[in-house]
C-alpha cells in the first residue's frame, strides 16, 4: 500500500515528503540529545540578558530568552530558535534556487542543506549561526526581487527598506553578515540599467535603518571598553606569522565539511559566475559571494581561521552547483559535467552516508569504544574519541556539585562558590547545576568581560568548587590562588559504558585569578 501511494506521487510530491521526514527526525534528534559546549555558552548569555555580547551580537539570546521562558530550560526552548531560523533558511534557499535556476537544482540544494556534514549536522547547533544564515539569505532573496529582469521586480524602495531591516537584524546575529553589503554595490556597478539606484535615497535609507537597528551593538561595547570590536576585528585575525601549512589545514576542513565531490561543484559555480557574469543570475552570485571569498580565503595565511566562516558564500554558491549537477556544465566546445551525473550523484552520497551514520549512530548507542578496541585491542582508549560523549554527563555533574556545595553549606556554615576553567567547561557547568558559575581564566570570553573587578574583590577569601573534564585537565592552582585544592572524580555512564570523566576540586581562600605579565582583568582594562 505504501509502495502504491509512493508511485503514484510527483517528484515534487515526494521530495516534499523526504523534506517534511527529514526535519521530523531532526526534530526528534535536536530534543534527544544534550547541549554541544556552545549551544551551552550561548543559552547562559540567555539567563543574563544583555544589549550584546563579548563574542557576538545578542540575537541568539534573545530568541532563546523567549523560547526558553514559554518552553522551559530544556533542549526545546534552546534549540527552538535555531530549528525555525534553519528551516526558513532552507525554504527562502529553495525558493531563491527556483526563482534563478530549475526545480532539481532547489532539490539539490535542500538535500544538501539537510544532510552534508557542513549544514546539516551544523543545523542542530543552537548559536548564532542560524538566524545569521536566514538572514543573509534573506538578504540575498530580497535583493534579488530588487533587480531581477523580469516583470515580477520589486520597487527600489521597497527592496530597500526590507534590506535595511534585514541587515540591522542579520548585524544583530553575526557581524560578518556585512560582507554582503559590498555585493549589493558591486551588482548594482556591474549592471548599467541598475546604476541609477545608487543616486535614489532608498538604498541610504535603508543603511541608516540597519545603522539604527545595531545601536544594541554600539552602546554595550561603549560601556564595556570595546572588546566585542577588538576581539572580532583585531585580536582574532591578527599576531601571528604567514604559514601555508596553516591554509593547508583550513583547505583540508574546508574538503571534510563539504566532502570532495559537493566542493569541486561548488569551486566550479564560483569559477562558472565569473565566466558567465554577463547573466543576471550568475552576475548576482558572483558579487554576493565574492567579498567573503576574498576575506576568507587569504585569511589562513595571516591568522588563525574558523573552517566554517565562508560558510555563507558557499550557502549561495550552493544554488550554483545544484544547476551544475542539474544541468551539466559545458566549458567551450566540451561538456565536463553531464546532466545530473552519477559520478557527482554517487560521489556526494558516498561520503554524505556513512559520515551521517558515523555522526548520529553513536548518541544511539556508544560503539565507537568497541569498534576501537576491535582494530586497536592494546592502545589505551580515551572517552574524548568518541565525540558523542560530549553531550552527556552535565546533569549529572550539575546534581553532584549542587549536593557537595549544600553539604559544606552545612557542615562549615560558609557556601563555597562554583567555578570552572574556560569558557566552555564554565557553560556546560552553567547548564547542569543551572547555578552562577565564574570562570577562573585569564583568557577573555564572554564570562570574564561580564565578571566585575568588585565582584571578584568580593569574592576573596571565600571557597570554591572548581570543574575541570578530562578533556580540559588543568589544576585550578595554576589560573587562581588559593591555599590548597583536593580533587575528586566523578565518573558518567552510558549503557554501562564510561563517558565522561570530571574533576572537582574543594579549593579554600580564593585570592584572585592569576593574569600574566601585564595582564589586568578583562573589567578593568580602559
Amino acid at each position: 500500500m505504501i509502495a502504491e501511494y509512493w508511485k503514484q506521487r510527483s517528484t515534487q510530491q515526494k521530495v516534499l515528503i523526504l523534506f517534511i521526514l527529514t526535519l521530523f527526525f531532526r526534530a526528534f534528534f535536536s530534543l534527544s540529545i544534550g547541549l554541544i559546549d556552545d549551544e551551552a555558552y550561548h543559552w547562559s548569555w540567555a539567563k543574563d540578558l544583555q544589549l550584546s555580547y563579548f563574542d557576538h551580537p545578542g540575537m541568539i539570546a534573545w530568541l532563546e530568552a523567549i523560547t526558553t521562558s514559554l518552553f522551559g530550560d530544556n533542549q526545546l526552548g534552546v534549540r527552538l530558535p535555531g530549528f525555525l531560523c534553519f528551516t526558513a533558511t532552507i525554504v527562502l534557499l529553495y525558493k531563491l534556487t527556483r526563482d534563478l535556476f530549475d526545480d532539481w537544482a532547489a532539490i539539490f540544494v535542500g538535500f544538501v542543506m539537510l544532510w552534508s556534514p557542513f549544514w546539516g549536522f551544523g543545523g542542530y547547533v543552537a548559536s548564532p549561526e542560524p538566524p545569521f544564515a536566514l538572514a543573509f539569505v534573506a538578504a540575498a532573496y530580497v535583493f534579488w526581487q530588487g533587480v531581477r529582469e523580469d516583470g515580477q521586480r520589486w520597487s527600489t524602495k521597497k527592496t530597500w527598506l526590507w534590506l535595511g531591516v534585514i541587515m540591522g537584524l542579520g548585524l544583530n546575529s553575526k557581524f560578518i553578515i556585512a560582507l554582503i553589503a559590498p555585493g549589493f554595490g558591486l551588482y548594482l556597478l556591474m549592471t548599467p540599467n541598475r546604476r541609477k539606484d545608487l543616486l535614489s535615497p532608498w538604498p541610504w535609507v535603508g543603511f541608516l535603518i540597519a545603522t539604527v537597528l545595531c545601536t544594541p551593538i554600539f552602546w554595550w561595547n561603549h560601556l564595556h571598553d570595546w572588546p566585542g570590536f577588538r576581539y572580532q576585528f583585531h585580536d582574532r585575525h591578527s599576531g601571528d606569522t604567514f604559514k601555508v601549512s596553516r591554509w593547508g589545514g583550513w583547505f583540508a576542513a574546508q574538503l571534510l565539511f563539504c566532502t570532495p565531490f559537493l566542493y569541486v561543484l561548488i569551486v566550479m559555480a564560483f569559477i562558472n559566475s565569473i565566466i558567465k557574469r554577463a547573466e543576471a543570475r550568475w552576475r548576482f552570485l558572483f558579487c554576493m559571494t565574492v567579498p567573503s571569498i576574498a576575506v576568507f580565503y587569504p585569511q589562513p595565511f595571516f591568522a588563525d581561521y574558523k573552517p566554517h566562516w565562508p560558510g555563507a558564500a558557499y550557502t549561495l554558491l550552493l544554488m550554483g552547483a545544484g544547476f551544475i549537477w542539474s544541468q551539466g556544465l559545458m566549458w567551450g566546445q566540451k561538456q565536463i559535467i553531464k546532466t545530473r551525473s552519477k559520478v557527482f550523484t554517487y560521489g556526494i552520497l558516498a561520503f554524505f552516508i556513512p559520515l551521517a551514520l558515523i555522526a548520529y549512530t553513536p548518541f544511539a548507542y556508544p560503539w565507537v569504544p568497541k569498534a576501537f578496541h576491535f582494530f586497536a585491542p592494546k592502545a589505551e582508549w580515551q572517552t574524548t574519541y568518541d565525540f558523542s560523549n560530549e553531550f552527556t554527563g552535565w546533569e549529572d555533574l550539575g546534581r553532584f556539585i549542587n549536593r557537595r556545595q549544600r553539604e559544606i553549606h552545612a557542615e562549615s556554615g560558609h557556601r563555597p562558590f562554583l567555578a570552572a576553567l574556560r569558557y566552555e567547561t564554565t557553560a556546560q557547568t552553567t547548564w547542569g547545576s543551572k547555578e552562577k558559575i565564574y570562570m577562573l581564566n585569564s583568557t577573555v570570553s564572554n564570562y570574564t568581560v561580564m565578571q566585575s573587578v568588585e565582584e571578584m574583590k568580593n569574592m576573596e577569601g571565600q571557597d570554591a568548587i572548581v570543574v575541570t573534564t578530562e578533556k580540559y585537565d588543568r589544576d585550578p592552582l595554576e589560573y587562581a590562588k588559593f591555599d590548597s585544592c583536593n580533587r575528586d572524580k566523578l565518573m558518567t555512564f552510558r549503557h554501562g559504558i564510561h563517558a565522561r570523566t570530571f574533576y572537582v576540586y574543594l579549593c579554600k581562600n580564593f585570592q584572585g585569578i592569576i593574569y600574566g605579565p601585564g595582564e589586568l582583568p578583562p573589567s578593568a582594562r580602559r
